[in-house]
């Protein structure tokens, strides 16, 4: 099966999936809001967890459909020079809510990168994700960069309790999950999606083990890689 047919066969799964699931979803809210009777706490209560486990079902399987985009060798990806600091501080008024203390360590003099921006947003959201799952909401994350040769070097770290250094490769595999007993857990999917897509942006992430936290360094070219390579062009 070629790629072009094997991603449209997911996404007619997936679609075929969630429809029924989103049936599902709406029936539940109408008997948790009491449109089809008063219902007892414990009742309410249980039908409030299978909320919940169809909303995470849901959001597996766009996580799923996300992943294979990414890996497929016909993941287009668009990129353009972007601005690392206005791009990272909308991220972080995105994140204010679910993160407040998200902080921005990123020097005036650090290069626009070349990345497609709703893939690299999407990157930063399975990132920051991670953290609130793993660091929790009240954690500090701190994103900063710098240049390195004719990359941009991005962090991501957290003060959370860290990963092992043995899992610092295996987080990226699909459905690999690090969560401690009684721990929020992922689905597994979001670092996997990271590598595929800054792959496809000739980018690159990995992760550093330290004594607590966790750190993702993310790397992409710098735009004036693209301007040099354009000018060599013309002449």
């Amino acid at each position: 099966m070629a790629d072009a047919e094997r991603l449209a066969f997911e996404q007619m799964l997936v679609h075929n999936l969630k429809a029924p699931l989103s049936g599902i979803l709406a029936s539940l809210e109408m008997l948790h809001d009491g449109d089809l009777g008063v219902l007892s706490d414990v009742q309410r209560s249980a039908i409030g967890a299978m909320q919940q486990q169809g909303t995470q079902l849901v959001r597996m399987i766009d996580e799923l459909l996300e992943l294979a985009r990414a890996e497929s060798p016909a993941f287009s990806v668009q990129p353009v020079p972007v601005n690392l600091r206005e791009f990272v501080h909308g991220i972080r008024a995105e994140w204010d809510g679910r993160i407040p203390r998200l902080t921005i360590a990123i020097p005036a003099d650090v290069p626009d990168v070349v990345a497609d921006v709703d893939v690299l947003r999407r990157v930063f959201d399975n990132l920051l994700m991670n953290a609130r799952v793993h660091a929790g909401a009240n954690a500090t994350v701190t994103v900063g960069a710098e240049r390195s040769g004719d990359s941009v070097r991005i962090t991501v770290a957290d003060d959370g309790p860290g990963i092992s250094a043995d899992n610092a490769e295996r987080i990226f595999e699909p459905f690999f999950t690090s969560g401690r007993a009684g721990e929020q857990r992922s689905h597994g999917l979001g670092l996997a999606y990271c590598r595929a897509a800054l792959a496809a942006m000739d980018g690159t992430i990995t992760f550093v083990p330290g004594e607590r936290g966790a750190t993702f360094v993310i790397g992409l070219p710098a735009a004036v890689v693209l301007t040099r390579q354009a000018l060599e062009q013309d002449q």
